[in-house]
């Protein structure tokens, strides 16, 4: 039951755009040529996080931790979830309608059972926690942190080779609550720069906006305009500038599996749960509950997570993007009672239209901005309206993240002869075109600070050394200012790869025992290592030849005996491959029955 509660909470966080967790690290690129870094180790840096980077806990009266009936900490984030008390108020109402064949009381109780789901989070009308949620938050460097939370922040935000350059008591981590008050949060940060300033004798800060870390400095850089003076570099990774339209299209109803029968019947299951026969008889079994009963179903618990989590949480509105606001805000924000909530997103989003006029502000300063993008992916869940051409990093639309970058549908170009709009770069002897024909940085607010990584998805950004090294070099090296300072090393445009599976094969050939292998097969796995750092050092990333390197380092461990080989079975293949041809035929029948 704990690993099941664990798995429907993941399930719905990826569906609310709660995942966000991106990271930065390492230190100078290899094969740089001439370009010698010029290291700033004076100027501290504060890292505003990811959604769910940060564990918040219900606490009592008194302060202290309280604990479920299995002795786990309740916590408010990760999301603590009842799944018993929602599926008793589900269970009798869902076998009623597949009785009548009719929604008899469904949808409602998959809206109140939502409710219950929640209740570690829940909220008064004004936003404000029913329980006591501790959200931590450490006034004091990263080499002052209690062990075990330093190694908590470490883990999800490794950024040690950042902290080796500049001292960990110059890196600091701004805790804050991921479904708290964006006003709170900006305020507290506020206070946050003032502690980091005060420490460490520095009139100036770095500050690391990662994902929804975004959105936090886009209030903070308006509520608090006077502070424009003490910033020295931002360096946004990914960030949620414009929120995300997965959360626009839930919080305006275009969701496409209202819309569309292959979203609801073939495409979602199959990127929640893979590509297997179990996939496509659940597919199946879906077909159960005529598809009206099922989509009513389905908007009862969308509306019960919204009410529940997302419209009493001001951090989140913060990720509903500008075009959509309008709509979702007659939505949701009109009734009275919601007042307090709505004047604060209203504060965030006039924050959001004043973003460009604050970054000049900074620049105009003396302070830098820089900017790390991921694009070429599709949304990672197919719920948004537009799912199949949306331009995405799998968490966020690139026109949120690139400050305003043009970005063509997936599959496509911007077209042949396509010629840079030039809005916020006009220089001739500038190509702020992507080689692939799909960017236009021109029409991004920063085309000569912003970089962009093809086909990197936004979640394990964190995995692609050479993001994590360009990060590093934004803050720490004041040679580095902008994509012509290093272009050998760091091009405007580069690709993706994950070293995470290749670290773990590495680790496991050290760790493993080698006395009964042959000769050839240590080579095998050797040679596949050394092509593996030899490709490490190059900051160019030549994805096919990176994927290729990896599969040829997982064959030598599978000969030699470390790794097993990841094999589907005959069976489970045939079953697979018998289940999806029917789920085809029946979805087909359906759509001509109407059903």
């Amino acid at each position: 039951m704990k690993n099941l509660k664990k798995a429907l909470s993941l399930v719905l966080c990826l569906i609310m755009v709660f995942s966000m967790t991106v990271v930065f690290s390492s230190a100078a690129s290899a094969g740089a040529g001439t370009y010698v870094p010029d290291y700033d180790t004076e100027t501290p840096v504060i890292v505003l996080h990811g959604i769910g980077q940060n564990d918040t806990y219900v606490v009592d009266d008194e302060g202290n931790k309280t604990y479920d009936d299995t002795g786990d900490e309740i916590t408010g984030w990760p999301l603590e979830i009842d799944i018993n008390a929602a599926l008793s108020e589900i269970i009798p109402n869902l076998i009623l309608s597949l009785f009548t064949r009719q929604d008899s009381g469904l949808s409602e109780a998959m809206k109140e059972g939502a409710g219950k789901l929640f209740y570690a989070i829940e909220k008064d009308d004004e936003g404000n926690y029913v329980n006591n949620i501790d959200v931590p938050c450490y006034f004091a460097p990263v080499s002052e942190i209690p062990e075990e939370k330093r190694e908590m922040y470490f883990n999800r935000i490794p950024i040690q080779e950042c902290g080796e350059i500049i001292g960990e008591d110059n890196l600091f981590f701004f805790g804050y609550d991921s479904l708290g008050d964006i006003s709170e949060t900006t305020q507290r940060l506020h206070r946050y720069v003032e502690f980091v300033r005060e420490y460490t004798g520095s009139d100036k800060v770095n500050l690391c906006p990662i994902s929804l870390g975004g959105s936090v400095a886009v209030s903070y850089l308006d509520m608090f305009k006077e502070d424009h003076k003490y910033i020295n570099k931002i360096v946004y990774i990914v960030p949620a500038l414009d929120g995300s339209e997965l959360v626009g299209d839930l919080l305006t109803g275009n969701v496409s599996v209202f819309t569309s029968d292959d979203a609801l019947y073939e495409d979602l299951m199959v990127t929640l749960m893979g590509d297997t026969w179990s996939t496509y008889l659940v597919n199946m079994l879906l077909r159960i509950l005529p598809s009206d009963v099922l989509k009513s179903a389905l908007n009862g618990l969308l509306e019960g997570v919204i009410e529940n989590v997302v419209l009493k949480s001001t951090q989140l509105w913060a990720t509903c993007p500008t075009e959509y606001y309008q709509e979702a805000r007659e939505k949701w924000l009109m009734d009275d009672k919601y007042a307090s909530i709505r004047a604060k997103v209203d504060t965030f989003m006039q924050a959001r239209a004043n973003f460009e006029n604050n970054q000049n502000d900074i620049i105009s300063l003396g302070g830098k901005v820089y900017d790390i993008v991921c694009y070429d992916l599709p949304m990672m869940i197919p719920l948004t309206k537009e799912y199949e051409t949306s331009n995405t990093d799998c968490i966020l639309h690139v026109e949120s993240t690139s400050m305003g970058a043009t970005i063509a549908d997936l599959g496509t170009t911007l077209g042949e002869g396509y010629e840079a709009v030039g809005t916020y770069c006009s220089d001739p002897s500038h190509d702020h075109l992507s080689p692939d024909g799909m960017v236009d940085a021109t029409t991004g607010l920063l085309p000569c600070t912003t970089w962009y990584f093809k086909g990197q998805s936004h979640e394990m950004l964190q995995y692609n050394d050479i993001c994590l090294k360009l990060g590093t070099q934004l803050m720490t090296d004041r040679n580095m200012v902008d994509v012509y300072s290093n272009p050998e090393a760091y091009p405007q445009f580069n690709g993706a790869r994950i070293t995470k599976y290749t670290n773990r094969n590495i680790e496991a050939w050290e760790l493993a025992d080698k006395s009964a292998m042959t000769a050839d097969q240590i080579a095998a796995v050797e040679a596949a290592i050394a092509d593996i750092k030899d490709m490490e050092a190059e900051t160019v990333i030549d994805t096919e030849k990176w994927a290729a390197a990896e599969e040829a380092l997982e064959n030598a461990l599978i000969a030699a005996g470390v790794k097993e080989a990841d094999e589907t079975s005959c069976i489970e293949t045939i079953a697979t491959t018998v289940l999806k041809g029917m789920n085809k035929a029946v979805n087909k029948v359906c759509a001509k029955l109407g059903y």
